[in-house]
């Protein structure tokens, strides 16, 4: 569906393929005005890599949206559905047409995307210190429930692969089943079986699954799909240990470990984790595996509130 918004000349509708090149423009232009104003010196943000585009547009084909005017896409938004749970980001508008309404077209997409995907939960999360994308989404409705920490650490020789490495994609799709089931464990409206397809089935980084026998006992999602000459660095974007299972330390223990080497043994120099704040069995598990406090987020809602369940699960709510 195309949403007209009432400035002459702009249409928010689905991306395409064809769109890609434009939206990694986009994207790297509104991040390095940021980025740059932040620190007060130019910077070039590097351009996003097709595959992750791809990945999106594969796992919702119609919740990514772009805002075009006169025929040039000026804004970008991606949604994302985990079962009844959605939420959107990056969310990126080219600097000259900022404040101009683009974005608050590209926000009613990814609504009206996510409310026709069912999802009972709608949310975010933005940078703490962003007072006007604060008041952006405030005033639309959006509610702080939380704060997500960002976490990382420096990654060193001696870092042994513990476990078995990620899981191929045959892997991944025999254990859809169990994903969807360990999901629910971790929220009743939750499902990942799709981010984590994604991301073994456009090599977004690494899967981790850890079965007991039959059972799925514990999956991590890693990613680090620029290359390591842009970007030193993976992240763990989602890791669910089931809040069942009697070895959960053990299972977080050898999932950390095979993501630390593996992301090592890719060249990358550190690893980011990002989870809620209110979690602090995850971490005290950071802090005393050399984990240090790098920033922090904040996550919104819209609707009814909203967190994850077990003491060993993260997930990821920013692109």
């Amino acid at each position: 569906m195309e949403l007209v918004n009432p400035l002459e000349g702009l249409l928010v509708r689905p991306m395409t393929l064809e769109d890609i090149p434009a939206c990694q423009e986009v994207g790297s232009l509104a991040w390095s005005d940021l980025a740059s104003k932040e620190l007060g010196r130019k910077v070039k943000y590097p351009v996003r890599p097709r595959r992750i585009i791809e990945g999106y547009l594969w796992k919702e084909p119609e919740g990514c949206l772009v805002a075009e005017c006169s025929g040039r896409v000026i804004g970008v938004a991606y949604s994302h559905v985990w079962g009844r749970v959605g939420w959107f980001g990056p969310f990126e508008v080219l600097p000259e047409m900022q404040d101009k309404g683009v974005g608050t077209a590209l926000l009613a997409g990814c609504e009206s995307f996510l409310c026709r995907k069912g999802c009972e939960v709608q949310g975010l999360e933005t940078m703490s210190n962003n007072a006007k994308n604060l008041h952006f989404y405030m005033r639309r409705g959006y509610r702080a429930i939380g704060s997500s920490l960002i976490m990382e650490r420096e990654l060193r020789l001696g870092t042994e692969l513990s476990i078995p490495g990620p899981s191929s994609m045959d892997e991944v799709e025999a254990a859809l089943g169990g994903i969807s089931t360990i999901s629910r464990k971790g929220h009743p409206l939750l499902d990942y079986t799709k981010e984590v397809e994604m991301a073994a089935r456009y090599g977004l980084g690494a899967v981790f699954l850890m079965h007991k026998g039959a059972r799925l006992k514990g999956m991590a999602v890693m990613h680090s799909y620029y290359p390591p000459e842009e970007s030193d660095h993976a992240s763990l974007r989602l890791m669910l240990i089931d809040p069942k299972a009697k070895d959960q330390v053990e299972i977080f223990k050898e999932l950390i470990s095979g993501c630390e080497s593996w992301a090592f043994g890719r060249g990358r120099k550190r690893l980011f984790v990002r989870f809620p704040a209110e979690n602090l069995e995850l971490y005290r598990s950071f802090v005393s595996n050399d984990y240090k406090l790098a920033a922090a987020n904040l996550r919104l809602v819209r609707g009814p509130s909203f967190s994850e369940r077990g003491k060993y699960h993260l997930a990821a709510w920013a692109g």
